[in-house]
């Protein structure tokens, strides 16, 4: 049996304070215009202003619109151009009384981002916040917008601003309040988080894992089940699922074989729970629960380098699409798309995202296309801490993605863990490409040297925080 500790690196420098930026309207406005058909005041709670419209302080602002613009930038602020551009997070409170919206149709308010080196805006990106128009008396709505991960956002401007705009199918809403608005770095950690080495104190335990151990050649636990089962045909994208391909080496490792034999693509796609089809007493899942998990990986790809192939290490719930975290979603903490080409090479990177909804609202981490580079030839260890709050994903020890947007942030329980090889040819009426547009050919005209290629998993480790 392996000795169950995480692989850890050297301390990252401490932090600095996690919020860049914060105003919370207890002192001077001045700094935030009002556009034209708006105003703008400092308010206390009494005199009509509801209590909910203040979360810190005793005071927030109140914007008031002209009646009757069904589009009203409300406010505007000028002198944030070196937070925008040191940060990447814009956290906002937001109130809107029940009586400030249209009797029907819809309403939101939009987070507006621009800036520009000379006269003109080089980007202009915004975040649309929904209203509920029946939330009975009014309803708060607590914003995070990750505006850095936005491919239009751009830092290298003289100058940026931001908004708040009121748009509605029936006129404008008015008035509608705003508090606590903050800028941050996501990159910026809190101290105790910057290593994986936390999960070695005494607040930690070890309630799931397999070391892989066994003979040459057996089939892992039965805890791992066949994947993609709802197409009944055994197969998924453009391989033949094939369970066979996943056996033990007989030295505490897991061998992911993806092969293309007798006219088949065979790929094995290992689950511990899916999409709900396997009953509950079938299933292993997860969620961050009351106090947070920590999940981790140990994973070696140097020997997986088909083109149109990829393995993935990830999660996903039992209703991963409904467009609402809460309810579950897909979380790809590291998928490895092996291609070379003629013009660049993604040997050496790897992709993490989350998605909540098919065909859009996902995610990515900081860097270009979600591509996190690495040493694809040794073995490297891939965590997840996850709480209610965040989600910190590790690369041997160090983060590489500080997700502390909640809307993308999963509360639910039904997660199962994944350990999959897929395959998706390229499509010849667009130059051969994949869906992740490489122009990877046909999976069978991979030269010889590239199969049978083989991933290898060291380890799965699930760890819970103890309740207090």
């Amino acid at each position: 049996m392996k000795k169950i500790l995480p692989i850890l690196l050297s301390s990252l420098a401490a932090a600095a304070s996690v919020n860049a930026w914060q105003d919370s309207f207890e002192g001077s406005i001045s700094q935030w215009e009002s556009s034209e058909g708006s105003s703008l005041r400092s308010v206390e709670q009494g005199a009509g202003v509801p209590a909910a419209a203040i979360t810190d302080g005793v005071k927030c602002l109140e914007l008031t619109g002209t009646k009757g613009h069904a589009w009203n930038q409300l406010a505007n602020r000028k002198d944030l151009t070196t937070q925008i551009k040191t940060s990447t997070t814009l956290s906002i409170d937001l109130y809107v009384p029940q009586s400030s919206l249209p009797d029907s149709g819809w309403a939101k308010l939009q987070l507006r981002m621009y800036g520009g080196q000379g006269g003109g805006a080089t980007f202009d990106i915004t975040k649309d916040i929904e209203l509920d128009l029946y939330a009975e008396g009014g309803k708060s709505y607590h914003v995070m917008w990750d505006y850095a991960a936005d491919p239009a956002f751009k830092s290298d401007v003289y100058w940026a601003h931001v908004g708040i705009v009121s748009i509605a199918s029936a006129g404008s809403m008015s008035p509608v309040y705003i508090d606590d608005v903050q800028f941050s770095d996501a990159h910026q950690i809190e101290a105790e988080l910057q290593t994986d080495a936390f999960i070695l104190g005494d607040e930690w335990s070890l309630i799931w894992n397999d070391e892989f151990d066994g003979e040459k050649g057996a089939a892992p636990a039965e805890h791992w089940r066949p994947g993609a089962i709802w197409r009944n045909d055994g197969t998924w994208r453009d391989s033949t699922l094939a369970h066979e391909e996943a056996y033990l080496d007989g030295k505490g490792n897991l061998t992911m074989r993806t092969r293309y034999k007798d006219g088949k693509r065979l790929a094995p796609y290992l689950v511990t729970s899916e999409d709900g089809t396997y009953s509950k007493e079938d299933s292993i899942t997860f969620g961050p629960g009351e106090d947070g998990i920590f999940i981790e990986w140990r994973a070696n790809v140097s020997q997986f380098k088909a083109h149109a192939a990829w393995f993935a290490l990830w999660l996903f719930s039992d209703n991963p699409y409904a467009g609402d975290a809460a309810l579950g979603s897909e979380i790809d903490v590291m998928e490895y798309v092996p291609y070379e080409g003629e013009n660049y090479s993604v040997m050496s990177k790897f992709n993490a995202a989350i998605h909540i909804k098919d065909g859009g609202m996902n995610i990515k981490p900081p860097q270009p296309y979600g591509l996190v580079t690495f040493d694809e030839t040794v073995w490297n260890t891939w965590g997840l801490y996850w709480t209610k709050d965040i989600q910190v994903y590790y690369l041997n020890g160090e983060p590489y993605w500080i997700n502390r947007n909640k809307q993308y942030i999963s509360t639910d329980d039904t997660h199962g863990i994944r350990l999959t090889v897929e395959i998706a040819n390229g499509d010849p009426a667009k130059g051969n490409k994949n869906h992740w547009g490489h122009a990877v050919g046909r999976f069978e005209d991979n030269a010889a040297d590239k199969l049978p290629s083989y991933a290898y998993v060291d380890y799965v480790r699930v760890y819970r925080k103890n309740a207090k």
